[in-house]
């Protein structure tokens, strides 16, 4: 059975996320969406994780747990394992992005990927100096066609407290996706831990806990 959200939540938290959307932003950086692969919630972005980077993860997607590895092999490309379910009811899934080109002043950063059987291209571009980021792409599969996604990074730094505790990097992100919006937010806390929430079709709830080192 399907957890749902009211109209009343649902509204006053796509305004929040929204209204958030305003602030300013930082630099570009690689993060794991809550499937594996380095992205938006679902979406991938034509970021990869650098290389000697290693992540781990678990996210629950509505009512289906992911599991996944992932990691930065050599520069601009990047490979993981991932699983939907547990024991005899999983899907095992294999994930791999190739980054063509990187980001520069007046072109996008471009990658080829997959994740399980289905293929994508996906595009990635700060709209302005101090802005969002916008993503663009097209897929098979789970992906269904062309995807759109934006990111924004709230506090470009980490704010340290009296007590020690350093306030995350906080992302907000919203995209379409295998015919679904999806909405949400990820909290980069220091030394690689890493928490995301989100709304799956603004219906679903979704959460998802990574950590990510280098070897």
């Amino acid at each position: 059975m399907r957890r749902k959200i009211n109209t009343s939540s649902l509204a006053t938290i796509a305004s929040i996320i929204l209204a958030l959307i305003v602030s300013v932003s930082q630099l570009t950086f690689a993060a794991t969406s809550q499937s594996g692969k380095s992205g938006l919630l679902l979406a991938p972005s034509a970021d990869t994780l650098g290389q000697g980077s290693f992540a781990i993860g678990y996210s629950r997607l509505g009512l289906t747990d992911c599991v996944y590895i992932s990691a930065g092999v050599i520069p601009n490309l990047e490979v993981g394992l991932g699983s939907r379910g547990f024991s005899d009811g999983a899907t095992i899934y294999p994930m791999l992005k190739f980054r063509l080109m990187g980001e520069a002043v007046d072109l996008p950063a471009v990658a080829v990927g997959l994740e399980g059987q289905a293929l994508y291209v996906a595009a990635s571009k700060r709209l302005m100096a101090s802005g969002p980021r916008a993503h663009l792409g097209f897929g098979t599969g789970r992906f269904n066609g062309i995807f759109v996604g934006v990111d924004h990074i709230l506090n470009p730094v980490t704010i340290s407290s009296g007590s020690g505790f350093q306030a995350p990097l906080t992302t907000v992100m919203g995209e379409y996706v295998g015919g679904a919006f999806n909405i949400g937010a990820r909290f980069d806390f220091p030394k690689g831990l890493s928490f995301s929430i989100g709304l799956l079709d603004t219906s679903r709830l979704s959460a998802g806990v990574s950590f990510t080192t280098k070897f």
